[in-house]
Parts: C-alpha cells; sequence; structure tokens
C-alpha cells in the first residue's frame, strides 16, 4: 500500500478539487459549469456569492454570476447538514433524500421551542405545495412568508425559515434564482431586496437520477473520494452528515468498484482516492503546490473535511475560520497550506 507524503497528499486534493490540472485525471479539456459542478457533487453555498466564485475557479470562469447558475443546471439547496450546497440538478433529490434524514429529524425536535405544532408544519407544507404548483415564476421567500400567514401560521419568531429549510429537506422544494422583490409586494415579511426564491423540484428539474439504498451510498462515497481524495472515512461522515456505520457501507461498495482505492496517510491514517490519483506526477504535484492561490470563503479545500490539520494549524484556523457562528472567512494557500485570511 503507498504512502502518501504530507505534501502529496495536499497536492493531490488541490488536482481532485479541480483547482490544479493533471493528465492522469478523467476530466474533460473544455469543462463547463455543469460538468464542474456535477464532478464536485455538493459544494457550500451558504454565502451564495462565495459558493458561485468556487464554482467559477474550477471552471476557469472569473467572476460567475450567480444569475446564470440556473441557466446551466445548478440548483442551491438544503442537500446536508442543513446547509445550502450548490449541485448539478439531476442530483439535488437523491442526495438530499439521502443526506437530511438525521437533519430533518433534528428538525422536527424544534418545534415546540419555536411554537409550531406538527399540525402547522402540515398545513403550511400543503399550502405551499399548492402555492407552487400554481405559481407562474419562482416563489420569493417573503412571499412564502405569507402563503404560511394566509394558511394561519405566523412566519416571525424563526419559524419561516424553519420551516422552509425543512421542506427543502424532505426533497420536493428547491431554490430558484435570487430575485428581486416586485411592486407592490412589500409588507410585513417583505424586504425590498433581492432574495431567494423557491420552486417544485420537478418543474425545474427534468431528468432527476434516482438512486436509492446500496446505488446511492456508492454514487455518495466513490464521488466524494474523486474529487476530495485524499479523505478519510470520518470526512465523509462529517460532509455527508450520515453516520460512520452508513459510510463504512458507502465506502466499502465505492472500493468495490475499484474506482476508489486505498493508501496510507502521512500518519498511518487510511485514506481513500480516485484510482487515478496514484498515476499524477511529481512535477503535477510540485505544480499544484507551488501556484499561490485565493479561495473564497466556505470553499470545499476547507469544508470538505473534518480534520483540517493537513493544510491549516490551529493558529490559522482561529483566523480562517470556523468562527464561534460557523463562520470561514476567504483564504489564501501556500504550498497548498493555508496561511491566513485573502
Amino acid at each position: 500500500m503507498t504512502t502518501l507524503s504530507a505534501d502529496r497528499l495536499r497536492g493531490l486534493r488541490l488536482i481532485a478539487q479541480l483547482p490544479a490540472p493533471s493528465r492522469a485525471r478523467p476530466f474533460p479539456a473544455a469543462p463547463d459549469i455543469h460538468i464542474t459542478a456535477a464532478h464536485m457533487l455538493a459544494m457550500q453555498a451558504q454565502n451564495l456569492r462565495a459558493g458561485a466564485t468556487a464554482l467559477g475557479l474550477r471552471t476557469g470562469v472569473t467572476d460567475l454570476d450567480v444569475a446564470a447558475l440556473d441557466e446551466v443546471g445548478v440548483v442551491r439547496s438544503w442537500s446536508q447538514r442543513g446547509t445550502h450546497h450548490l449541485l448539478a440538478a439531476e442530483d439535488v433529490r437523491w442526495m438530499t433524500r439521502l443526506c437530511t434524514p438525521r437533519v430533518q429529524a433534528a428538525s422536527k425536535k424544534r418545534r415546540g421551542g419555536l411554537g409550531l405544532s406538527d399540525r402547522d408544519v402540515d398545513t403550511c407544507r400543503t399550502a405551499l405545495l399548492a402555492r407552487l404548483t400554481t405559481a407562474a415564476a419562482p416563489l420569493p421567500r417573503s412571499e412564502a412568508y405569507l402563503v404560511f400567514a394566509e394558511a394561519g401560521v405566523d412566519p416571525d419568531g424563526g419559524r419561516g425559515p424553519h420551516m422552509l429549510r425543512h421542506f427543502g429537506g424532505e426533497g420536493e422544494i428547491i431554490q430558484g434564482p435570487r430575485s428581486a422583490q416586485s411592486a407592490g409586494t412589500e409588507g410585513t415579511f417583505g424586504t425590498g431586496r433581492s432574495e431567494d426564491t423557491f420552486v417544485l423540484h420537478d418543474t425545474v428539474v427534468s431528468q432527476p437520477r434516482d438512486l436509492t439504498g446500496e446505488d446511492a451510498l456508492r454514487e455518495l462515497a466513490v464521488r466524494y473520494y474523486r474529487s476530495r481524495g485524499p479523505a478519510t472515512v470520518k470526512d465523509l461522515a462529517w460532509w455527508s452528515g450520515l453516520t460512520l456505520r452508513d459510510v463504512r457501507a458507502a465506502t466499502a461498495l465505492a472500493l468495490d468498484t475499484g474506482t476508489v482505492v486505498t493508501v496510507d496517510g502521512p500518519d498511518g491514517r487510511t485514506l481513500h482516492v480516485a484510482d487515478w490519483q496514484p498515476d499524477v506526477t511529481d512535477a503535477e504535484v510540485d505544480n499544484a503546490l507551488g501556484t499561490r492561490r485565493d479561495l473564497p470563503a466556505f470553499d470545499e479545500y476547507l469544508l470538505g473535511y473534518t480534520d483540517r490539520s493537513d493544510v491549516m494549524t490551529d493558529a490559522v484556523a482561529a483566523e480562517v475560520g470556523p468562527t464561534k457562528n460557523g463562520l470561514f472567512h476567504a483564504f489564501h494557500i501556500e504550498n497548498g497550506t493555508v496561511t491566513g485570511r485573502s
């Protein structure tokens, strides 16, 4: 079994995540935004602008306009860990249904503290689905809150955001493009500013992938390790939000395909990589490490792993994140190592 040096580990991650090239990596010579999103499977986009920047820099597109995401079949939704991610449209439903059950269960337990009953949530779901079924355009967040109010449930006090996030985790509702609030809609719940919108999954995703059970677990692990490797089982468990038991099963299924293989880390950890990564040359690793880079807030170079000690010291983490509120700042890397905020 191959043992990786710390430098090669960092170089391989940069290459797997696309900021650095390699002839060994099976990837189109001229990738587009959708292909990049599909390769990365899911990219955190709590900050939408930062998420679009991260997607663009992996495709060679400077200043990617967030409005262009919808046009190229990239969706923003709550696919895992209860936070926003960008995914290729065909992947959003199976990923959401695979990764959110634990988040959904925790969400349900918080309802009492928000003054919500299960009946309230069911009533608002029915009302929102009915409105989205008849809506001619994506529904702005403020108008979704009006739907809840008209159904008899006050969306203030955190109830509106809680329900939208919960409904998103069910896989029927996804986010549409950002939209400026139309004239005459400002009111109790309106802001008059650009805001999130919501649509029915089935109205905008024409060819969703239908993956469940072992097929979904296998797909998750194969695509995670091929876009994030070298990585550990614990990294995948944190990133996906699944239990270690499920992730161990998913990893075994991925290894059985032969597209994912195992290597030893510099500290004896068992790491998983794409089958092409052992063929990456030393010169390509040196090139990946030798290029200084600025990466946006919440970038997957950090958010793709639970153990970030391979690329960042504790002292730098105190500057870059996560903060007490879970925020990550944009950061600078040299030799594959995070050196501070950019």
